[in-house]
């Protein structure tokens, strides 16, 4: 198995701002609500409506489901993403539906790496993140975007059915080569 991520499309949209020296602590998995389309439009996409101003949205990364990524926002920028948290967060976005019932392998995979490589690049840990309702990070790590409550916007995504165990699993075995 691949131990970087495979990105096709690299793209730097301008809705994005400065982390003003906030350390990332989080990763953060999103979906987009969208479906998969197979090549590179759907990635292509996302980095046109990350970069409308009208969006007011964007994400670091995001991955398809034959296991590969866009890049959007370079790590030492704040991508506008979870809300109150948008500083100590890297962001991933994932092409799919937060009521889908199963995840394409390549892309949990792919998400993974991005992990792996994050945890490599800034230290987060590779474990389940925690964050208190008040808006303090409890816990460095990797969360849904459901998981950050009203202060993270209040969102669903990626939904419980995203294999999230199994994704951090695939993140440490790639951490360790």
């Amino acid at each position: 198995m691949r131990t970087e991520p495979n990105v096709i499309h690299r793209t730097e949209v301008r809705n994005q701002s400065s982390r003003h020296g906030t350390k990332p602590c989080l990763i953060i998995i999103h979906d987009t609500e969208g479906g998969n389309v197979k090549g590179t439009g759907d990635l292509r996409g996302v980095g046109a409506w990350f970069n409308n101003p009208v969006a007011q949205a964007s994400a670091h990364v995001c991955t398809d489901g034959e296991g590969q990524s866009a890049r959007y926002v370079d790590d030492k920028n704040k991508a506008w993403h979870c809300a109150f948290f948008n500083a100590p967060a890297l962001g991933i976005e994932q092409i799919g539906f937060a009521n889908q019932r199963a995840w394409p392998k390549p892309q949990v995979e792919e998400t993974a790496r991005w992990i792996a490589l994050w945890h490599k690049r800034h230290g987060i840990p590779i474990r389940k993140g925690k964050v208190s309702r008040d808006g303090r990070v409890v816990r460095s790590g990797v969360l849904r975007h459901s998981e950050l409550g009203n202060l993270g916007g209040g969102h669903h995504d990626p939904g419980d059915h995203f294999p999230m165990s199994d994704c951090l699993k695939i993140a440490r075995s790639i951490a360790r080569r």
